[in-house]
């Protein structure tokens, strides 16, 4: 938050910078509240899991980085990045979903 006041006021940065700061502090607040359910077992913490995840997939696909660039290389290397990450974190969900249901099902 001081960031963006300290921009607002030494940089003149206008709007936006406002925008992001009423934005960012709430949905801060939500995902800080998912980040903590992550950590419970079974389905709460499997969908909490994957509420990133599958945010950065929903946002490579709504906003496709490069998009009119005359150099799109870095844009689809960090695309391939983010593809990537999305990719082992979900597995990660999933798998610690499926071994905590075994070790359910076996005690």
């Amino acid at each position: 938050m001081s960031y963006y006041v300290m921009d607002l006021y030494l940089w003149d940065a206008g709007t936006d910078m406002v925008f992001w700061l009423v934005a960012g502090v709430p949905l801060g607040l939500i995902l800080g509240v998912v980040g903590a359910v992550i950590r419970q077992p079974g389905l709460p913490g499997l969908i909490a899991a994957l509420i990133v995840p599958v945010g950065a997939a929903v946002q490579m696909v709504v906003m496709r980085p490069g998009e009119g660039l005359v150099d799109a290389l870095p844009a689809t290397v960090a695309a391939g990045i983010v593809w990537t990450g999305a990719v082992l974190a979900a597995a990660w969900a999933l798998r610690r979903f499926w071994c905590q249901r075994r070790a359910l099902g076996a005690a």
